[in-house]
This record gives structure tokens, C-alpha cells and sequence, in this order.
């Protein structure tokens, strides 16, 4: 079983067109769609906006259907110097909740500057910075970077950045991008990944470019080709699985 997962449906309407077999039921009350892509089981969620409904959507998922891992996607925003465009697609190195410290007169402290760990658990100390499945990442990134180049897209591997409050203006994802080293910045990611932290269970991000982090401007942005970029890489994923190799 694998587990895709992703905030809205609009994110998923390509793959939920492509699966065989597709079913949908209840579990409490999040709707879960069962599938088939060959002989690899399915289960596809829509956690809704935001970590904390993600991180919820993701525990559901892991509890009730053991899936070998979770795979998140989306669209998502670049980031200033991420050299990413609209319709490109970025791949999590890690997730780092952006919102998480405290707002100072000299400036945002983050949880590792505050002394302040988000989680003390038998698997270390964490802070900010959540991690994805390395094995899952470099099995997928040169996978992406062929189909990238095949589609005259741009990929790009870094960290994304998880925020409540979506940035609006250029000098904040200016300053954000300087603060986190972050390429792309989302709403769910982070949460999803402290769910799969804390259950185990390997975790796998891509995005698709919908807009840049600037002075906000809905006008420039494209919301459904970075929702299609990122199903499109995904299906592309898809075709590989699973590794040769056990994750």
C-alpha cells in the first residue's frame, strides 16, 4: 500500500482519473479513495489547508492502512534565487516549519535559537527542520530530473519551508529564503512530515510551481499547471515503483 496525500482536490483530479479501480469510503471523517496503479495498492486523501490538518490526514492514513510510505504533493510557491519558474516541480530535502519561534526587535528567533527543541524523542532532538526519507529522495531525484528534462521543465531538490501565513510580499520571501535556505514554501508539508517522523513511516515530497514568492499578484499566478506539473510528476514516480532496492 502506498499513501498519497495532498490538501485539496483540485491537486489530485489527474491521478484520480488515471487509478483503476477507484473507490472512495469514509474513515471517521476523512474521505479515503482505494485504487490500483498496477499491482500497487492506493490510498489518496485530501488532508485540507494548512499542518495541522495535514499532519491529521497523514496520521489517519498510516494508522488505518500501514502503507509502505507517504507521498505528499502539491503546488507551492518558489521562492527568490530558487531559479524555479511557474509549472517547474521542487522535490523535498527536508521540511522546516517557517512560522514555529518568536518575532523579536532584532528579528526572528527560531526554535533552535531559542533553545527550545519541538520534539525530544528516542530518535534525537528536533527542531525547525523536519526530515523527509532520504532513500525515497535519492531514488526519486534523478527519476525527476530525467522526466523534468523530457517535459522542458526544471527541477529543483532543497528544502521546503511550511508556513501558516502565506507570504505576500517580496522582502518576506527575501527575508525567508535567507533565514531557512528554502526553494519552495507550503502550507502542509512540515506537518506531514512530523507524522511520519513519528510513526516511522518514509516520506516523500514534490511540488509544482504555481506561483513566485513576491508582492502578491494573483494575476501571475497559475494555479492549475503547478497542480498538474506536480500530479504529472508524480504519475511519472508512479511508473518506477517501487524501488529495486526495499525503502
Amino acid at each position: 500500500m502506498l499513501a498519497l496525500l495532498a490538501a485539496v482536490p483540485e491537486e489530485t483530479r489527474l491521478l484520480r482519473q488515471t487509478l483503476r479501480d477507484l473507490e472512495s469510503t469514509s474513515v471517521g471523517n476523512l474521505k479515503v479513495w482505494h485504487g490500483l496503479w498496477y499491482d500497487t495498492q492506493i490510498c489518496l486523501a485530501h488532508s485540507g489547508l494548512g499542518k495541522a490538518a495535514a499532519a491529521a490526514s497523514a496520521m489517519t492514513l498510516i494508522n488505518n492502512f500501514q502503507p509502505k510510505a507517504l507521498w505528499l504533493f502539491g503546488c507551492g510557491g518558489a521562492f527568490p534565487g530558487s531559479e524555479l519558474e511557474i509549472g517547474d516541480i521542487a522535490l523535498a530535502e527536508c521540511e522546516i516549519f517557517g512560522d514555529e519561534g518568536v518575532q523579536t526587535p532584532l528579528g526572528f528567533q527560531d526554535l533552535e535559537e531559542m533553545g527550545l527543541p519541538m520534539r525530544n524523542d528516542v530518535r534525537g532532538i528536533v527542531y525547525n527542520r523536519w526530515p523527509v526519507d532520504d532513500e525515497l529522495t535519492t531514488w526519486a531525484e534523478p527519476l525527476l530530473n530525467k522526466y523534468a528534462g523530457g517535459t522542458e521543465r526544471k527541477l529543483a531538490t532543497g528544502p521546503f519551508v511550511t508556513v501558516s501565513t502565506c507570504t505576500g510580499t517580496t522582502a518576506r520571501g527575501i527575508e525567508l529564503a535567507a533565514r531557512t535556505g528554502g526553494i519552495c514554501e507550503n502550507m502542509e508539508g512540515a506537518g506531514a512530515s512530523l507524522a511520519c517522523r513519528q510513526t516511522g513511516v518514509p516520506f516523500l515530497e514534490v511540488r509544482g510551481i504555481s506561483n513566485l514568492v513576491e508582492d502578491r499578484d494573483p494575476a501571475r499566478w497559475d494555479l492549475a499547471r503547478g497542480m498538474r506539473s506536480a500530479q504529472e510528476a508524480v504519475l511519472d514516480l508512479l511508473s518506477h515503483w517501487p524501488p529495486k532496492e526495499k525503502v
